[in-house]
């Protein structure tokens, strides 16, 4: 009875504190015990928000996606505990700290673009994630906690070719692609790793990501378009289940399909 009047409790002083709440999308203010409400399917960081707090979202399992400003420079411990419906988050560009258990118990993640300005990871940060495929530490890094990736038994944290660290890359461009392909030859974009994904896999994948650097990619590689990854996915699929991606207004399947066949040669 006290657990569920806390969480009323909590619904009730976010409805009031926060006017744009609605049943499933809610935005985040970063105010002192703030929690969502669990049954959320979307959240918006406020642009004001430097850090977002110890347990913000924890067990919130409804949650699907969640856009975070740039301005947010810190991950507090626990902040998307158990979170295992969550699939879909876009790191700041100025992150430098993920704290412990951030990501704990989030089943559902594939990806996660960790940029090159986060200097912090703590314990067990993705631990659980069972469908986490794709992760890179950066390099340099100054800390790496234990038992962060504990229980990611599909995760490929390396990279067999410049390409796939350039394409998982935040601010990739169309540019530093054709300079790769050229400078290591045309065999590394259907290069793959050992999920069997090439580097274009993990450009569509990347929430950054412009259709200026896949278009740049595809003509100068278009046979990698084919390839399938371990779960028989292409390139093309991954950019459809890509929500974070914005530079298609329409984003519908044949909108997609017709946009990425008019930048195949």
């Amino acid at each position: 009875m006290k657990v569920g009047m806390k969480i009323l409790n909590s619904v009730l002083t976010c409805q009031r504190r926060i006017p744009d709440f609605t049943s499933t999308v809610y935005t985040y203010w970063g105010l002192d015990d703030e929690e969502a409400p669990p049954d959320v399917t979307e959240v918006i960081v406020h642009p004001s928000i430097t850090t977002i707090q110890f347990m913000a979202f924890d067990e919130c399992k409804s949650l699907v996606q969640v856009t975070i400003p740039d301005t947010v420079t810190h991950i507090g411990d626990s902040a998307f505990y158990d979170c295992d419906s969550l699939r879909f988050i876009r790191l700041s560009t100025n992150l430098q700290f993920i704290g412990e258990g951030s990501f704990n118990g989030c089943t559902s993640i594939e990806a996660v673009f960790i940029l090159p300005t986060v200097r912090y990871i703590d314990n067990a940060a993705f631990n659980g994630c069972a469908s986490l495929r794709l992760c890179i530490l950066p390099d340099p890094i100054e800390y790496v906690g234990d038992h962060v990736f504990i229980g990611c038994d599909q995760l490929s944290t390396t990279v067999r070719n410049n390409l796939s660290r350039v394409c998982y890359n935040t601010p990739v461009t169309p540019q530093m692609i054709q300079e790769c392909i050229h400078t290591h030859g045309i065999d590394r974009a259907t290069e793959v790793n050992n999920q069997q994904m090439t580097a274009l896999h993990i450009l569509c994948a990347n929430p950054h990501v412009t259709g200026d650097c896949i278009r740049t990619y595809l003509q100068l590689a278009p046979e990698a378009a084919n390839q399938q990854d371990s779960d028989g996915m292409t390139p093309f699929q991954y950019l459809c289940r890509n929500d974070m991606c914005t530079f298609l207004e329409d984003r519908s399947f044949s909108a997609l399909m017709a946009w990425w066949y008019h930048c195949m040669p």
